[in-house]
């Protein structure tokens, strides 16, 4: 197609909705100059691209959100990285990665560029965070992995993201909706996993790094076996440090859960409604717990874990069948 000739609608969101960000986007200083021409190119060829640019989603592969310091909270975009300087009037570095430039700029103030500060950085006075909270409100986000470490900043979306890797469990609408969520809490920040956030997500599976004890998956077996709207096939894989036999009492006491076997492997099976289950086993003396919601004698995926500690198996995927005693 002619240079000169317009594209068709169809044509033109489809190239600017998978345009990569770094083209995409424009901030308006020396390291992306030759994007201001690369985006007014298209304007010219399509003059409605200016509107659809408002409703067309990002197509994001990769962001992170990072406090690197109490002053300085990092976000990558793809193979842009952006660091905010709270310490020094509000400076903001950007660089581009696959580059390896690196601009430092100002950010202007609030009441002169209201876009500025809907796109990049706000303190949320709702959630009482000092840190900058990343948002975009000038189009729907779509992103597939996602990575969160020791910052309240956030990145919200409406559509659904592959990958999250969180270090905290927060209540967030991006991880109810996640496909695949991990969480992994530092020893140094002294909190535990809270089963009552994680057992409202509605991932296809939930990898648990930190530590749960008996205590905390009984209870979010107990809250998960209330819920009757998970997906067929969901699962939680825990780090637990005990033997199964008393997590397998406890759950048997408060729940009257029945002795079962997977594959020659002791399993604890609670009823959720009369097609559904949950099933809890474990492996090794001091075990992994996987928790998997099922249909009765259907077939599923499990997960065998590899851990140089705990002697555990290789990792391998196959299909079992579940049979009750």
């Amino acid at each position: 197609m002619s240079q000169s000739k317009p594209l068709a609608y169809q044509s033109s969101k489809a190239v600017l909705e998978y345009i990569s960000f770094g083209k995409r986007s424009v901030f308006y200083c020396p390291l992306l100059v030759v994007n201001v021409y690369f985006r007014k190119h298209l304007y010219a060829i399509c003059p409605a691209i200016r509107k659809m640019e408002e409703i067309l989603p990002y197509h994001l592969e990769i962001v992170r959100l990072e406090t690197m310091s109490q002053e300085n909270t990092m976000m990558m975009i793809d193979s842009f990285s952006l660091s905010f300087f709270e310490i020094y009037e509000s400076k903001m570095s950007m660089r581009d990665n696959s580059t390896g430039r690196n601009v430092f700029i100002g950010l202007p103030t609030w009441d002169r560029s209201k876009q500025w500060r809907s796109l990049y950085c706000i303190t949320s006075a709702e959630r009482g965070h000092k840190a900058p909270e990343f948002i975009s409100k000038c189009a729907p986000i779509a992103i597939k992995e996602l990575y969160v470490d020791r910052t309240p900043a956030w990145f919200p979306t409406n559509i659904p993201i592959e990958y999250v890797a969180v270090d905290t469990t927060v209540r967030e609408d991006t991880l109810k909706m996640a496909k695949h969520v991990t969480v992994e809490i530092p020893s140094y920040a002294n909190k535990r996993i809270n089963t009552e956030i994680v057992s409202e997500w509605n991932c296809e599976s939930i990898i648990i790094e930190s530590s749960m004890s008996s205590e905390e998956i009984a209870d979010y077996c107990n809250k998960e076996s209330k819920r009757t709207d998970r997906p067929i096939g969901s699962r939680l894989d825990a780090n637990h440090s005990s033997p199964v036999e008393p997590l397998f009492d406890i759950l048997h006491s408060k729940m009257n859960a029945r002795k079962t076997m997977l594959n020659d492997r002791k399993c604890a099976t609670i009823s959720i409604d009369k097609s559904t289950e949950l099933n809890v086993y474990g492996f090794g003396e001091r075990p992994r717990i996987y928790l998997c919601t099922v249909q009765p004698m259907m077939f599923i995926t499990m997960w065998l874990w590899k851990s140089v500690q705990e002697g555990l198996l290789s990792v391998k995927m196959f299909d079992i069948p579940i049979f009750h005693l």
